[in-house]
C-alpha cells in the first residue's frame, strides 16, 4: 500500500474511532455469505462462498450509521483459463486457483423503513490484500501477484428486528478492488447484528 493510500486510511480509522467515541448507539455483528465474481460477466449463478465479515458500528446521526468491517472472501484468479504460451511454440492453459482476500473497510450506511424491518444503503472504502493459493507450481510465476490495493464497496442491506437489540441481517455488496487485475465482485451475505 502506497504512502498516500495508507494515509488516507490511516485517516479514515481514526475518524471511525473518533465517531464511535461520541456515538450513543453502538452495533456488534457478523455475516456469512457468498461471492460472484461479476468482472467479466454478470451472470447471477456463479454464487460460490466462503466468505464471511464482522463489524462494529456507531450511530452517527438519526439514520446514519458508521461501520468498521472485517472481513475474508475466495474469488478465482484473473487469469484462470487463459492460454499461456511457451518455449518451442507450444501453450497451456492456466489451471483453477483462488486468490485469499482478507479486507478491512469504513462504511457509512443511511437507514430508513424502521419498524420491524430496518432497510439501508451504504457505501464506503477500505484496503484488500491478495494472496494467490493452491497454484501447482510450475504455475506459480503466472499466478495474481500478492498484493495490498485501496477499493471501494457499496450495496443495500435489511435488518429484521428479532428481541430487544438482536436483528438478523441480509446484506448485497459489490466490491471494486483497483488491483493489477481491477476485480468487480458481489458478495451476498446473511448473519446476526446486536445493538446495545
Amino acid at each position: 500500500m502506497s504512502v498516500p493510500r495508507r494515509g488516507i486510511l490511516l485517516f479514515a480509522i481514526a475518524l471511525s474511532l473518533g465517531t464511535f467515541a461520541f456515538a450513543q448507539q453502538f452495533e456488534i455483528g457478523a455475516t456469512y455469505g457468498w461471492v460472484n465474481d461479476v468482472t467479466h460477466d454478470w451472470a447471477l449463478g456463479n454464487f460460490q462462498a466462503p466468505n464471511w465479515e464482522g463489524w462494529a458500528a456507531a450511530r452517527i446521526e438519526e439514520g446514519a450509521v458508521a461501520r468498521l468491517t472485517f472481513g475474508s472472501l475466495r474469488m478465482p484468479g484473473s487469469n484462470v483459463g487463459t492460454v499461456i504460451p511457451q518455449g518451442g511454440g507450444s501453450s497451456v492453459v492456466m489451471p483453477p486457483y483462488r486468490d485469499q482476500v482478507g479486507f478491512a473497510t469504513l462504511d457509512v450506511s443511511y437507514l430508513f423503513l424502521q419498524g420491524p424491518m430496518t432497510c439501508g444503503i451504504f457505501a464506503g472504502i477500505g484496503g484488500y490484500k491478495l494472496s494467490p493459493q493452491g497454484v501447482p507450481p510450475e504455475f506459480t510465476a503466472y499466478e495474481d501477484p500478492r498484493q495490498t490495493v485501496f477499493g471501494w464497496n457499496a450495496g443495500v442491506e435489511g435488518y429484521l428486528h428479532l428481541y430487544r437489540g438482536l436483528a438478523g441481517v441480509g446484506r448485497l455488496t459489490f466490491h471494486n478492488i483497483f488491483a493489477d487485475t481491477r476485480r468487480y465482485l458481489l458478495e451476498a451475505s446473511v448473519g446476526a447484528a446486536y445493538r446495545f
